[in-house]
């Protein structure tokens, strides 16, 4: 069956089972990698088409999110699998969801260490929005003005990864995942977290018991040689604030605890100054500032610099752009991003996306990434 057709039927199938009302998208991103390696390929075409759906079940409401991703010539991009896919009753004031489902806990704009509900589809990017759906039984409530969340997820959920040699790729295949937990992927996580807001303070405290998203890398030496992700179990706190002003915002999260009878710590501290209708046109621009400290042994660097620049055209069509940059704190590494989008005619979306890693020094993480530098174009379709 084609990759389209397959869309299709799927599509299909969901409307005609429940009926309900569905949304969607389909995009087009085309990359180009300027450094890229004999081994692997300077160009790549992904397609992803993504259905959201919504129906009145009696007393439930199901909600999915169906993704379906198709890439030219990396394989560990392919995915057909529901990102969401739950039931939702509320009894009195406490709302229960049961099925895959996914959530975000943060504040900062670089990195979110506290955000630990769902695992990264790091196969699809660095965006936060590219999260795994997990089976899990979810509650959330208000307790006075805040509101209190509680989740237990039955199963873990193994992070995607690019093809061997892809971009970014470990140039070796990845083996089947193994785990501090003797019940490996079987071993539940639990996690709860209360948000709230004194004055212009917005925080949430959180706690997690389960399995590290983020896995450590073994090589194992066998013919051929092959990485094999290793997921440690892990407990923390975690802390969010968010001090809002007139034209300012204070960020801070912070995450501590231990990781295989490690103790560890991470935050993340920042600022983001905006400036209104700037050279007295319509454009807003916001200046940011974020410092990441992490020592956790998957950390790539423990500590890291991040200032960047968003403008917002505030125009008919959302025009955005955000450029970042990021150096460790012996500027020996750097990485610059700049994103860029735009609304189009008749429900078309066009993004642009540039990510480019430099470093001189071998043994350091971004020079094995130097060749992964990239730049995409999107063309989205939204209905």
């Amino acid at each position: 069956m084609g990759y389209f057709a397959k869309i299709s039927g799927i599509w299909l199938l969901l409307a005609i089972q429940v009926q309900a009302e569905t949304s969607g998208s389909m995009e087009i991103t085309g990359s180009y990698f300027p450094k890229s390696l004999d081994a692997s390929f300077d160009t790549n075409i992904t397609a992803e088409a993504k259905v959201i759906g919504y129906e009145e079940l009696d007393d439930f409401q199901l909600e999915y999110e169906i993704v379906i991703r198709k890439s030219l010539n990396d394989n560990g991009k392919d995915i057909i699998e529901p990102r969401q896919l739950f039931l939702s009753k509320t009894f009195g004031d406490i709302d229960v969801y049961l099925g895959y489902r996914h959530t975000f806990w943060g504040v900062a704009e670089s990195r979110n260490v506290v955000d630990l509900i769902n695992q990264q589809d790091m196969a699809a990017g660095m965006s936060p929005d590219n999260k795994l759906g997990a089976p899990s039984i979810s509650i959330e409530t208000y307790l006075g003005s805040g509101e209190l969340q509680y989740w237990y997820i039955s199963r873990f959920r193994e992070r995607t990864f690019n093809d061997t040699n892809a971009h970014p790729g470990f140039g070796m295949p990845v083996s089947s995942a193994q785990f501090a937990h003797a019940k490996g992927a079987e071993a539940s996580d639990q996690a709860l977290r209360y948000a709230n807001s004194i004055g212009d303070i917005d925080y949430a405290l959180s706690i997690f018991d389960g399995t590290a998203r983020e896995p450590l890398f073994i090589v194992q030496e066998l013919d051929p040689p092959t990485i094999a992700p290793y997921y440690e179990r892990m407990r923390s706190v975690g802390l969010e604030l968010q001090y809002t002003g007139e034209s300012i915002l204070y960020k801070f999260e912070g995450l501590t605890g231990t990781q295989s009878g490690k103790d560890f710590d991470a935050l993340v501290l920042g600022t983001e100054k905006t400036v209104y209708t700037i050279f007295e046109t319509q454009w807003d621009m916001g200046v940011l500032f974020e410092y990441k400290y992490d020592d956790r042994a998957q950390a790539l660097i423990d500590r890291t610099i991040v200032s960047g620049v968003r403008l917002t055209a505030n125009d008919e069509f959302d025009t955005n752009f955000l450029v970042l940059y990021t150096v460790d704190d012996a500027f020996s590494q750097s990485l610059f991003g700049l994103e860029a989008s735009r609304r189009l005619r008749n429900g078309m979306t066009l993004d642009i996306n540039y990510l480019l890693y430099q470093s001189d020094i071998q043994n350091l993480p971004f020079y094995s990434l130097v060749d992964d530098s990239e730049l995409s174009l999107t063309l989205g379709y939204y209905f």
